[in-house]
């Protein structure tokens, strides 16, 4: 668990500055500047966030079998299983609007509608990233 709680928080950091230093850079940029800096950029971004997203549901799925226990709080069970929801978002919404935003090609208020929306979304799945970690540091304390 004490695995799962370090890889849960390097996720939750890693969301949460990409959330406050990215997308307010993002939405700074004007369109054609964006795509640039987005082609430039995402790769490395997606090189550290996928393979720690990947092990982060690893560790949780290890550490929920390990301390499986029947009548388990709600929230501790939710949370644990909270990092897999998150991760889960990146290929239904964010891979392909990634794609979009590397391939171009897209108006300016095509582009910014869809910055927009990955913008928010980026923002709730931050806020379960941390619901997911503070979670497994409850968990901890059991």
């Amino acid at each position: 668990m004490m695995l799962a709680c370090l890889v849960l928080g390097l996720v939750a950091g890693g969301i949460l500055v990409i959330g406050v230093a990215f997308v307010s850079l993002c939405q700074s940029l004007l369109p054609n500047d964006f795509q640039v800096w987005f082609v430039s950029h995402s790769h490395l971004i997606g090189r550290l966030m996928i393979p720690l997203g990947t092990e982060s549901i690893v560790a949780t799925l290890a550490a929920l079998v390990a301390s499986w226990r029947p009548g388990a709080p709600p929230l501790v069970a939710d949370g644990r299983s909270a990092a897999g929801g998150v991760m889960a978002t990146y290929p239904i919404f964010f891979a392909g609007t990634n794609e979009a935003f590397v391939r171009g090609g897209l108006s300016d208020s095509v582009l910014r509608s869809l910055l927009d929306r990955w913008a928010t979304r980026r923002w709730f799945r931050t806020g379960r990233e941390i619901v997911s970690f503070i979670a497994a540091l409850r968990t901890l304390q059991r």
